[in-house]
């Protein structure tokens, strides 16, 4: 295989699922192995001011580069708790024929919905076993920047910024620069490099808040409940009915919103609810928000006697229009990518990054890809050729950097 694939297959068997119950930092100390490793292998490399702070960031420098922009690179290497991720057992599908590929437990990955598989037919996909997850976001994010820095260090004459790089946890769970050190980082702009197929540079992102639920009922014996209880399991019920299903994830795509019920528990004295609020403007978080307040008091009426506690925060913002500022990041990186000779457009991810709250920080930061899909699932997938292509675009965005000085 490729040295990127290879070194991503590395990455992948390393268990670093974060967890949205931790209030450590990381939120799973599994994470600083992968990170301890990935200091090592920075250090072997001759790379300079390699820092791993106690809260789980990673931080780096590249020797040399033009005077000018300082160029920062970064990956999270947690992976998303939504999935099993112990375990990972990596299997190759060489010379793959463009057809479904099953997996054990049932788990099928077909090529249908998604966006840009069938340009790999003949080559390798990399998928888990189907128990868990792969780990593609992000550790072929970490891999391409790890490889990246390995050529860079090996070629000193190329035009190139100078170059700094950072390693983070938890961004799976929101969290991943919570502790970010903007000044030690030392970048004016960044890119991310955890995007999906490789024909899409992200400029833009969600707007993200958080709705948590805290409803209490009234138990008593079902026998006397007449006009006694109040079921806290039927009223969490009743407010998910509430919610727009056209506004749900699974039946909104493109630029379009979404309202999120992605956990619930409970008994009839006590339950809980998780929602996630997504929305690409402003106006339209406003309303969603304003949404969730309205089905609050409509409970609150219907049920009297129980007490629905609602609990709104922000996660992160999109960096769209801190991005038109200055369109140097993305019209470079599009051209990086459009010498890959492949199409290229500037879209819009539907998730967030570390760059959508470092873009507020004070680093403008766009997405690049790295050539996989169906993150977040036991269906993840990611292509040998699509980590080749996204590492020679971002190789090519940072030579465009290097010559514009």
């Amino acid at each position: 295989m490729n040295s990127v694939a290879e070194r991503f297959l590395r990455y992948a068997v390393v268990s670093t699922t974060s967890d949205p119950d931790s209030s450590t930092s990381p939120s799973s100390m599994r994470q600083f192995e992968l990170l301890r490793l990935l200091e090592e292998e920075l250090l072997s490399f001759g790379m300079e001011n390699v820092h791993l702070s106690q809260t789980g960031v990673l931080y780096a420098r590249v020797p040399g580069g033009v005077s000018g922009e300082t160029i920062g690179l970064i990956a999270h290497v947690d992976t998303s708790p939504d999935s099993p991720g112990e375990g990972v057992n990596p299997q190759l599908h060489r010379n793959w024929d463009g057809l479904p590929i099953e997996l054990s437990d049932g788990v099928i990955i077909d090529p249908s919905e998604c966006a840009d598989m069938l340009r790999y037919k003949g080559g390798t996909i990399i998928t888990s076993d189907g128990t868990t997850l792969l780990g593609s976001d992000d550790k072929s994010g970490v891999a391409i920047i790890m490889e990246t820095c390995k050529w860079l260090i090996a070629n000193p004459d190329l035009p190139r910024p100078e170059v700094v790089v950072a390693f983070t946890p938890d961004e799976e769970v929101g969290r991943g620069v919570d502790n970010f050190d903007v000044d030690r980082f030392g970048a004016k702009f960044a890119y991310t490099i955890d995007g999906g197929e490789v024909t899409e540079v992200s400029s833009e992102t969600f707007n993200a808040w958080s709705a948590n639920w805290k409803i209490a009922g009234k138990e008593v014996h079902p026998g006397s409940a007449s006009g006694i209880m109040v079921n806290a399991v039927r009223i969490a019920g009743e407010l998910i009915a509430l919610m727009r299903s056209e506004e749900m994830p699974e039946n909104s795509s493109g630029l379009e919103g979404y309202d999120y019920p992605l956990y619930i528990n409970g008994t009839t004295a006590s339950a809980e609810v998780k929602v996630i609020l997504r929305d690409f403007t402003t106006e339209g978080m406003v309303e969603r928000r304003k949404r969730m307040e309205t089905i609050r008091d409509c409970l609150s009426s219907l049920f009297p006697g129980s007490h629905i506690e609602l609990t709104m925060k922000e996660q992160y913002s999109n960096p769209g229009e801190i991005l038109k500022k200055d369109t140097r990041l993305v019209d470079y990186a599009l051209e990086g990518f459009r010498q890959c000779d492949i199409e290229v457009h500037e879209g819009s991810i539907r998730g967030g990054t570390d760059g959508s709250r470092l873009s507020f920080m004070g680093v403008p930061t766009a997405n690049l890809p790295t050539g996989g899909e169906l993150f977040h699932s036991r269906r993840e997938w990611v292509a040998e050729d699509g980590l080749a292509i996204a590492l020679k675009g971002l190789k090519n965005t940072l030579k465009i950097w290097g010559k514009s000085h």
